[in-house]
């Protein structure tokens, strides 16, 4: 019978980092209003909230479904990714999503939830498992492109029923543009090395 290979160092961190999310979800009294991106506390100082802001959730159906889409994403698209590279793709990802929000965007006034990095996270897995699945990623790329339109179009309504926030479409767009950007760069290196090995 065949062995399962142990978790890489990139899922290890994302299973850590999951845990973390579901921790801080169990006293959101606390760590909603010491840790959401908050437009006041930025310009006041507490620069840390362009980042801490993703980890906490509103609500518990925000929590889980953030939280689930983090582990699918580092289980299937991003496992292989070497841990620096992987630890980088994610700063990179909060920081952007973060300040995009800061600087680009004058609404919202706060926000929480790691949907927006989720969108860079997923965005660069596809474009660096497109050699190995250029159909399968293509196709999805392609979905993502039109969940990205029909949010940033008129009909689309931010309210959800579940959600005790509205949707901060912003963030989804931040995050997707800088998981290309980084997707396409790891992608060229990728190839460039492997092409110096041929």
């Amino acid at each position: 019978m065949p062995t399962q290979p142990p978790p890489s160092a990139s899922l290890k961190i994302t299973l850590g980092l999951a845990a973390l999310i579901l921790i801080l979800g169990l006293v959101p009294s606390w760590s909603v209003p010491a840790l959401e991106f908050n437009r006041s506390s930025i310009t006041d100082g507490q620069w840390w909230r362009l980042i801490t802001g993703h980890w906490v959730h509103y609500g518990l159906y925000h929590l889980a479904m953030n939280a689930s889409a983090f582990v699918l994403c580092g289980y299937i698209l991003l496992r292989g990714l070497p841990a620096h590279h992987y630890v980088l793709l994610l700063c990179t990802c909060l920081l952007g999503v973060g300040g995009g929000l800061y600087w680009l965007s004058p609404q919202p006034h706060t926000y929480a939830g790691l949907s927006g990095a989720l969108h860079g996270l997923i965005t660069a897995g596809l474009i660096l498992r497109y050699p190995q699945a250029p159909w399968l990623s293509s196709a999805a790329l392609v979905l993502l492109v039109g969940k990205l339109a029909h949010e940033q179009s008129a009909h689309f309504d931010p309210y959800h029923p579940l959600l005790l926030a509205p949707v901060a479409v912003n963030a989804h767009c931040y995050g997707a543009v800088i998981g290309t950007i980084f997707g396409l760069i790891a992608l060229a290196q990728r190839q460039r090395k492997n092409g110096s090995h041929a």
